[in-house]
């Protein structure tokens, strides 16, 4: 009979690492190909509602200077000027648009390692944050565009010839438009920081003086008229986001 092979703890070592080491660059290659479905679905809904929302950049760019002032008219100053502000509308409105599905997919991609306390965190956040983007936007439009606009068009006509330039306005209002959206994401931001307790709502109570004080200079320096109705409107908006994520948090024992 032959003699049986003597156990070498050493070769058992390195099989079993190199076994390990193995598996772990198969869950690693994966994971990668996971994520580089999900970003070319992400990327995918994006190109396809920019390009839906290019197709119809026309009527979008006249339902943006329709916030304008009554009577304004607006000009291609420079060749290619209508073409470079459709692209533009449609990147924001094919962004804002696809949101939706590129969090989702984010929400699949993480939430295997989530634990269960905090897929109850994440979910919520990711499900509200394009409804918040979008509340402040449609706000934007409708409650801070139009007496703006009608104070920046209408400054100084008694004194120079105004003409409008059709991208630098387009540029405005997208920049109005975005500034409002990622405004109203501050309930997000205050949830974030409640869970990781960096804050604490007793801590966002304390401070309400200067969370006033604040709305109302954020407000000024988005909304920069002489209108201080408009600037009311912005501060109670950005007040009522405030103290509402406050008492959630507060319900919540957070």
């Amino acid at each position: 009979m032959m003699p049986e092979p003597k156990y070498n703890r050493e070769q058992h070592l390195e099989a079993k690492a190199q076994q390990q080491s193995g598996s772990l660059a198969q869950e690693l290659g994966e994971h990668f190909t996971e994520l580089r479905n999900r970003i070319l679905i992400s990327f995918g809904s994006f190109i396809v509602a920019t390009l839906l929302t290019f197709y119809f950049s026309a009527d979008l760019i006249r339902f943006l200077e329709a916030a304008a002032p009554p009577g304004s008219s607006f000009f291609q100053l420079k060749p290619g000027e209508f073409f470079s502000s459709s692209l533009k509308v449609a990147v924001f409105t094919g962004v804002i648009g696809s949101m939706p599905v590129w969090l989702r997919e984010l929400n699949l991609f993480i939430a295997p390692g989530l634990r269960p306390e905090e897929a109850r965190i994440v979910r919520p956040i990711l499900f509200y944050s394009p409804l918040l983007f979008w509340s402040g936007v449609i706000f934007a439009y409708y409650l801070v565009l139009p007496p703006l606009l009608s104070f920046l068009l209408g400054f100084g006509q008694e004194a120079v010839e105004t003409r409008y330039g059709l991208e630098h306005f387009i540029n405005l209002e997208l920049s109005i438009l975005s500034i409002c959206g990622i405004t109203f994401l501050m309930p997000i931001i205050l949830v974030v920081l409640s869970y990781f307790h960096i804050i604490h709502s007793r801590q966002l109570l304390s401070v309400w003086r200067y969370v006033i004080v604040g709305a109302f200079a954020v407000s000024a320096v988005i909304t920069p008229t002489p209108d201080p109705f408009t600037m009311t409107i912005l501060a109670g908006a950005l007040l009522l986001l405030y103290f509402g994520t406050v008492l959630v948090l507060k319900f919540t024992k957070y």
